[in-house]
């Protein structure tokens, strides 16, 4: 080969170097990064900010923030910013949710999620920086709440987070029996009722009376209709103790738990004539009988007169089964002096006045 056109092959070969360094030292290009605020000067190849980030090692998650675009192209002088996301598991006022911001701190995360106020009640400092793993923030925002609790009714404004917390920051106190209307882990919203209800469960013992028997027997020397107490019948004694439930002051429940009689009653024995009467006494009628004077022996005329035990109701003192044996319905003393003395002349007739052992002989008189 000849000596010039061997110059000539050599000199392309050098020219081709040349411009392909030139071209490589064109293609660099010297940019801004900014990682979460924090900027540094790189040089790149890269032709893309999606690239350049690659070449940093760095991979950006699906809530992270970059600009330009991944995909933009990029050009010497350029600036590329990555905002990382950091997840947030926010409780607002008792509601849970998890979030990401890009925020470096808990004070710009409250803005970038439009809590601006200046009253939330938080669980971390606003100063506090966000680590990139994340963090747990409790806030509590201001809300007016209507308590009603030991008879009064009050508007309030809190923070509480649940009606829990705000029955602790009022100083209420909750025995185990009382009952509110939200449940203490409830969270407490704008506009809420909270009522408190006291409520009582206790023993109550009571001494009652036991009413006593009456035992009849025939007495063959008495005319019919004659009865004679020979033991007078004494009331008994039991002690009931109940559960008894109160409702803010209010008794709202009684159960009966036991039933003890310490002092046991004593029968009244009465004797009751069969003897026939001789010819010419009074009939087993109520004609001609003196009612005015067996009802003052009974009751002292009165019609609504009730007895000491309450078994004993009315002018003469019915019972309420032998009311109801002679046709009345209801409460004898609330039947009309009319009625009790009708009722009385029935009961007359049909067993005579042994009904009634300590005034009966008053009918005669």
């Amino acid at each position: 080969m000849r000596r010039s056109l061997r110059v000539s092959l050599f000199a392309l070969v050098l020219l081709g170097l040349v411009g392909g360094s030139a071209a490589f030292y064109l293609a660099q290009k010297s940019l801004t990064l900014t990682i979460d605020g924090q900027s540094r000067e790189i040089s790149t190849y890269a032709g893309t900010a999606g690239e350049v980030l690659a070449d940093e090692g760095l991979t950006p998650t699906a809530h992270d923030v970059v600009l330009p675009a991944a995909d933009a192209t990029v050009h010497d002088g350029d600036t590329v910013v990555l905002n990382r996301a950091r997840p947030l598991t926010l409780t607002v006022d008792g509601v849970r949710s998890e979030v990401h911001t890009t925020a470096l701190s808990v004070d710009g995360a409250l803005a970038e999620l439009g809590f601006r106020a200046d009253n939330l009640v938080l669980s971390a400092s606003r100063s506090e920086r966000l680590p990139l793993d994340g963090m747990d923030l409790a806030i509590s925002t201001s809300k007016d709440v209507t308590l009603i609790a030991d008879g009064q009714q009050r508007v309030l404004t809190t923070t509480a987070a649940t009606a829990g917390d705000l029955l602790a920051e009022q100083g209420i106190a909750l025995s185990a029996t009382d009952r509110t209307s939200l449940y203490p882990t409830q969270p407490l919203l704008d506009a809420m009722v909270l009522q408190v209800t006291r409520v009582q469960v206790t023993e109550v013992v009571e001494v009652q009376p036991v009413d006593y028997s009456t035992v009849e027997s025939p007495d063959a020397d008495a005319l019919t209709g004659q009865q004679t107490v020979t033991q007078k019948g004494v009331p008994g004694e039991q002690t009931v103790t109940w559960r008894v439930t109160v409702t803010d002051g209010v008794e709202t429940g009684r159960e009966q738990l036991s039933s003890v009689v310490t002092k046991a009653p004593v029968d009244q024995l009465v004797t009751v004539g069969t003897k026939a009467r001789p010819a010419g006494a009074v009939p087993a009628t109520a004609d001609g009988l003196n009612w005015a004077a067996l009802a003052a022996c009974e009751s002292g005329g009165r019609p609504d007169a009730v007895s000491g035990t309450g078994k004993y109701r009315g002018m003469y003192q019915f019972s309420t089964g032998t009311w109801a044996a002679v046709g009345g319905s209801g409460d004898p003393a609330a039947a009309s002096a009319e009625e009790q003395t009708q009722r009385a002349q029935m009961l007359y007739a049909r067993s005579g006045a042994g009904q009634w052992p300590h005034c009966g002989s008053r009918l005669f008189g």
